[in-house]
């Protein structure tokens, strides 16, 4: 019973500098925790910047990429359509087959867009994603890179419709080299016909049609680029 009340006596004797103790413990580690999340968030916030640093660098890249194919896309559409338009109106004995044999061979170019996806990928494999913590800018990156997978398979369909259809039957008809040092006007006996072929009129329209078929997702791509560049040039100014 007197060991009992001492140990009363001594816990009452005690028991501000075991709670002075116990407060010391707790504060050391919510201090330990707070400055390990702040050494955290720094580390994510900087490794954010570089993220979105990248991503700029590679959409100019995309950008002059798209350039390029936007405006050669629409060489080819221009020529595809004069070519169709003049050999359903124009007399046979008015046809220069040099010149229709110079925009066959324009209209059989398939420039390409190619995207620079080398951050984005990262940012997905990695499991990074969440570093980005706009919301906007997330949504603007996942719309942007799926039009660019888009354009990749239509542009991958495009290669072997242009392998499998057009290729072979232009190459039976015309050089692949400029003809200059020949007759404009004596043209093979299988191009007499050429304004009265379907099958030519065919061939030209499914070019025209591919072609069209991918500006729009060129232009679609680019006016997402220009969002996504100015959404990122916001979010690194700040």
């Amino acid at each position: 019973h007197i060991k009992k009340n001492k140990v009363i006596n001594l816990i009452k004797e005690m028991w501000p500098a075991y709670l002075i103790e116990i407060m010391v413990i707790i504060l050391g580690i919510s201090i330990t925790l707070a400055l390990e999340k702040w050494r955290d968030n720094v580390k994510e916030d900087q490794l954010e910047t570089i993220y979105e640093k990248n991503l700029l660098i590679n959409l100019e890249t995309d950008r002059r990429s798209l350039d390029y194919a936007i405006r050669n896309t629409q060489q080819i559409l221009d020529k595809g359509k004069e070519l169709h338009n003049s050999l359903r109106n124009q007399p046979s004995n008015k046809i220069i087959f040099n010149e229709i044999s110079a925009d066959v061979r324009l209209i059989l170019g398939r420039p390409k867009f190619t995207s620079s996806d080398a951050t984005f990928s990262d940012l997905k494999s990695s499991g990074n994603i969440h570093l980005l913590k706009d919301i906007q800018l997330k949504n603007s990156l996942f719309a942007y890179y799926g039009v660019s997978q888009n354009i990749k398979e239509l542009q991958d369909a495009e290669q072997l419709a242009t392998i499998n259809i057009s290729g072979p039957y232009f190459i039976k008809l015309f050089p692949l080299e400029d003809s200059a040092g020949q007759s404009a006007n004596t043209p093979s006996k299988n191009l007499i016909d050429l304004p009265n072929s379907v099958e030519f009129r065919n061939n030209v329209l499914l070019r025209v049609h591919n072609r069209e078929e991918l500006l729009i997702e060129y232009k679609n791509a680019d006016s997402l680029s220009i969002i996504l560049t100015n959404q990122l040039l916001s979010k690194t100014k700040d």
